[in-house]
């Protein structure tokens, strides 16, 4: 019988955490007739409908592509090695529309927001279970408050202008759901990007709150696979940098770094930490796969299976310039030149895989802390932080290169724009460069694109991808 109920209840996660499809949660039944309430009562239960919204977080219209490809192919990362059967062209041209069909971003926005509802569900509910420890409840809510605000973030970040587009953050944001209706279509309440920022710090310093006086549940995988308080406060450090609150970034930042708990990986091994599955000493969360083959990030960079998905995505010229020849980031060493129609183009491996191409999506890491820190030093203090941002900054270019010339500056500008291409050379094609670019109020310049729109000027309202309209 335990296995029988276990068995409904997978079943019932798959139909109750499905999102935005559901037209009232409460009144979603499996077919044995075992109700939301039911669902609840039981810790297994409850712990199965949070590891539903980590699955969630990994599909194709989010970090396993879309919400990852978005960034780099508009920021200049990317350019398509293939002419026929091209992904997210409209993003590529910056063409995306409100309606759906010519969207590229829409099934990201309804899977963000899939993300979000089931992670309400989970808090709406989860203090019905019965036979859990609360110290185990207080786990499950601190993920499903931290999903929620990851959720969030990565939503406003590409339907809305970035925080200091206007002085009080009072620019559009994105739809805030907090609490379950009956659809996403239904709730058209368009809140302030300061009022959606609010509500993510709030649900991280709820769950960093309820993290401290909880136990680990989970009893497979390496604990990186699975948010924690670190985690959060990592999140955290990120949200503030793209807040401009440098002051709580680079405490942050540097409190995690500082702590030793997760070390650089080294340059000798910086290139196999990006191979199969393995969980990066440097993480401090990823999305794990598990034995899962096929459908990965890595698909659409993979050059030995000549498929109409794979090998689309090449390095541009301009980001491969920017690494030495020593670089163990660079061309020598984690791209792969291969031909593609008599063209040569350069392939990264971050995501590539060995026998598969299903690696863990590395969400947040170490040396990302160390780039905020760098930036959050200098512009928190601008008369003397210069020292201290460089510490940070060579500590990641060493590292690439110990042969590297120290890099220093005399103003904040000269740091900060160093800054920015360190973060291009070593987090490309982790969601980040156009993001960066419009949160530094930088104009756009895409030097080696084919794109009819290579460039933008800072304030263009493309800066944005549209919110899709449902009908």
């Amino acid at each position: 019988m335990k296995q029988k109920k276990h068995i409904t209840i997978l079943s019932l996660i798959v139909l109750l955490l499905g999102g935005t499809s559901c037209k009232k949660f409460l009144e979603t039944h499996s077919e044995n007739n075992v109700s939301v309430s039911e669902l609840f009562t039981d810790y297994e239960g409850a712990r199965t409908a949070i590891i539903g919204c980590y699955n969630k977080l990994k599909t194709s219209s989010y970090y396993v592509k879309d919400f990852y490809v978005y960034p780099e192919l508009t920021g200049g990362n990317i350019k398509y090695a293939i002419t026929k059967a091209q992904s997210s062209t409209n993003t590529y041209n910056f063409t995306n529309q409100t309606l759906p069909t010519y969207n590229d971003m829409y099934n990201f926005y309804t899977q963000a927001y899939s993300v979000i509802y089931s992670a309400n569900n989970v808090l709406e509910n989860v203090d019905n279970v019965t036979n859990g420890k609360p110290e185990d409840i207080r786990r499950i809510k601190a993920d499903a408050y931290t999903i929620r605000a990851i959720a969030h973030f990565d939503l406003v970040r590409v339907f809305a202008q970035n925080y200091t587009f206007t002085a009080d953050a009072s620019h559009p944001g994105i739809v805030i759901k907090i609490k379950n209706t009956d659809s996403i279509a239904s709730s058209n309440v368009v809140s302030s990007v300061k009022k959606v920022y609010d509500q993510i710090l709030s649900d991280l310093d709820t769950a960093i709150v309820l993290y401290a006086n909880s136990n680990y549940i989970y009893p497979a995988g390496n604990a990186k696979t699975w948010l924690s308080a670190d985690a959060a406060n990592a999140l955290k450090a990120r949200v503030c940098l793209y807040k401009g609150d440098y002051t709580q970034a680079f405490t942050l930042s540097s409190g995690l770094i500082n702590s030793g708990k997760y070390p650089l990986i080294t340059n000798a091994n910086y290139d196999a930490s990006w191979s199969g599955k393995n969980v990066s000493s440097e993480s401090i969360f990823e999305l794990a796969y598990g034995s899962g083959i096929g459908g990965g990030y890595g698909d659409y960079f993979n050059f030995t299976v000549p498929q109409s998905l794979y090998a689309q995505f090449a390095a541009t010229n301009d980001l491969l310039g920017l690494y030495d020849a020593a670089d163990v980031r660079g061309h020598n060493f984690l791209f792969k030149d291969t031909t593609v129609t008599s063209t040569t183009f350069s392939f990264n491996r971050k995501y590539f895989g060995t026998a598969d191409s299903v690696n863990n999506i590395k969400v947040i890491r170490a040396s990302e802390l160390y780039l905020i820190a760098a930036e959050a030093a200098v512009k928190s203090d601008p008369a003397n932080g210069l020292t201290t941002a460089a510490n940070y900054l060579n500590a990641i270019r060493t590292r690439a290169n110990p042969a590297a010339t120290y890099f220093t500056a005399t103003t904040q500008q000269a740091m900060i724009d160093e800054i920015l291409n360190e973060r291009r050379r070593e987090l490309c094609y982790e969601g980040h460069l156009f993001f960066d670019i419009a949160r530094l109020h930088k104009d756009l310049v895409r030097t080696d694109c084919s794109s009819s729109t290579p460039s933008l000027t800072y304030l263009d309202a493309r800066y944005v991808c549209p919110i899709p309209f449902f009908h």
